[in-house]
């Protein structure tokens, strides 16, 4: 495990394995375990599996906690953006890097969670559930970029007319220049989570380090929808080099400017970005659980796209505080609810 910076021999080994997998993803990264040492409330664990001096897996997992105090304690979790990585998928590696992941979060974590981002074969959802691991259904969607034709082909007849109104009434859409925008950006996402979203979201210092460190190495792009020189939406994205974009944040005054459609264009200049920049897919990053009725996975599905169910791997490790925290967790939404 690396908890400092890696010492340069190492950490070049690392981005030569990294760069060799087939399964990637930039949250598996060098450079996000070095924007994440920096966030508050995020304690990023690099562990990497070495032998014959070689690197032959990795696996990044983030600590992420509310606050501090009481607060720190009851809310604390461990979350992997997909991974763990290894040559062939060799359940020897993964099985280690999974065990040591264990041992490492068991006692200050309530839990642990896996965010598939590809389907795993038979032999590694096995050493998945033999570490504890139970695997919950969750959607996501997938839109491919890598077409002859624009990407807004693949949307719903209503979503283009949506799209091409937004467009003729002025709105534009570029990438962030400044901190100041970044900021103003954040006070959009601030009031969107604080009044429908009703979920934690990270401080201003997430995004303002995101635009200072990701985006500069070409690992991320904040894009931001502009009418009549006032800001009205944005969408903070990932880039895995090669191989897709994401949607991390998205926000709109949808209900300000509706025959603008601020969050139709975030999302869609976000896939136009990437689809000119020769990336081969959009992630959604979610679309909720299959059973229960979700209204944003309504609005994504008519950007097009696979519907696919990667689904989570899930690990209490501290059941009794996990109960109490998760009903600490539903009465704080409820009364945010009201507020």
């Amino acid at each position: 495990m690396i908890r400092d910076v890696p010492e340069a021999g190492l950490e070049k080994k690392i981005r030569e394995f990294y760069e060799s997998q087939s399964f990637r993803t930039v949250f598996q990264s060098i450079d996000y375990f070095l924007f994440f040492q920096e966030v508050r409330f995020y304690k990023p664990l690099l562990f990497v599996a070495i032998e014959s001096d070689r690197v032959t897996g990795l696996l990044l997992a983030l600590l992420i906690r509310e606050g501090d105090g009481l607060l720190s304690l009851m809310s604390q979790r461990c979350v992997v953006y997909g991974g763990p990585m290894a040559e062939g998928d060799e359940p020897r590696i993964i099985n280690a890097l999974l065990a040591k992941l264990n041992k490492t979060v068991s006692r200050n974590a309530l839990f642990t969670q896996f965010r598939n981002f590809r389907e795993w074969p038979d032999h590694v959802h096995n050493i998945f559930k033999a570490n504890g691991f139970v695997l919950r259904d969750r959607l996501n969607s997938f839109v491919l970029l890598q077409e002859k034709f624009p990407v807004e082909m693949q949307f719903s007849t209503s979503r283009r007319r949506q799209l091409k109104k937004a467009l003729q009434s002025g709105a534009i859409v570029r990438e962030a220049n400044s901190q100041k925008e970044v900021d103003q950006l954040y006070t959009l996402l601030e009031d969107l989570y604080h009044q429908k979203v009703k979920k934690p979201l990270p401080d201003h210092l997430f995004f303002r380090l995101f635009f200072e460190q990701v985006v500069p190495k070409g690992a991320g792009v904040i894009l931001l929808v502009w009418y009549k020189d006032k800001l009205i939406g944005g969408i903070v994205s990932p880039i895995t080099k090669g191989v897709s974009i994401s949607e991390l944040y998205v926000c709109g005054l949808d209900r300000d400017y509706p025959s603008i459609y601020p969050s139709v264009l975030a999302t869609w200049a976000a896939m136009d970005y990437g689809q000119g920049h020769g990336l081969q897919f959009f992630d959604f990053m979610g679309l909720g659980r299959p059973e229960v009725p979700y209204g944003v996975r309504d609005f994504k599905l008519r950007f097009g796209g696979n519907q696919m169910n990667l689904g989570r791997y899930a690990r209490r490790n501290q059941k009794v505080l996990y109960a109490i925290a998760e009903l600490g967790y539903n009465v704080w939404r409820t009364i945010r609810s009201k507020v």
